[in-house]
């Protein structure tokens, strides 16, 4: 017998599911082996199995978002303001594409990725944009505040939901070099700068 798994076990069994077989009717068998439980369980506590696929990914989306807010080798030597903001989001778009369930979905479920690009507007959208906003805060406010998240998000969603073609250091450079530039432009009116150049993270 096995105490009931909580719901960081329940989750990681959920996306590690997802990771090798794709977000489309992951195999409940599974998810329960690698929770250590069983599919009665499941079903009992999630008669909506929907509702656990959804709320795994949106606690995936917070945690990955929270990490990618922490860059790396800025406290002893900060970067300005506007490229700090610019790291963050290059970091959590580059966190997103490279992410097993991304990549999972690109190959057996392309069609979702389109749809997260170009379909409406999902609780995923929106705990994004309130991300960017957060990030954003100490750099803008009000309607600006609002008009910047939205252009950053449309700008970034390409970069974060389309895997790569590679996964050679230099492709993951090329892509956060696009994206960082661009981002620059939305920002400041400007190309990258030196300090984002030279301190890609």
């Amino acid at each position: 017998m096995h105490a009931p798994p909580g719901m960081g076990t329940m989750y990681r069994a959920v996306l590690d599911t997802m990771a090798e077989h794709g977000p489309r009717q992951p195999p409940i068998a599974q998810i329960a082996r690698l929770a250590f439980t069983n599919r009665q369980f499941i079903y009992r506590n999630w008669p909506d199995l929907t509702v656990l696929f959804r709320d795994a990914c949106a606690a995936e989306l917070d945690r990955v978002l929270h990490r990618a807010a922490e860059v790396p080798g800025t406290w002893d030597d900060p970067l300005p303001p506007t490229c700090h903001v610019i790291a963050q989001i290059v970091r959590a778009a580059r966190m997103l594409r490279e992410h097993p369930v991304t990549l999972a979905t690109a190959r057996t479920s392309p069609d979702l990725c389109l749809t997260a690009l170009a379909g409406p507007v999902t609780p995923f959208h929106t705990s994004a944009r309130q991300w960017v906003r957060s990030c954003l805060y100490t750099l803008h406010s009000g309607r600006e505040l609002e008009a910047r998240a939205e252009a950053l998000c449309t700008v970034a969603a390409p970069f974060a939901l389309v895997p790569p073609t590679s996964s050679e250091p230099a492709e993951r450079a090329r892509l956060d070099g696009q994206l960082r530039s661009a981002l620059h432009l939305c920002l400041t009116s400007g190309p990258a700068c030196a300090d984002c150049a030279e301190r890609a993270l």
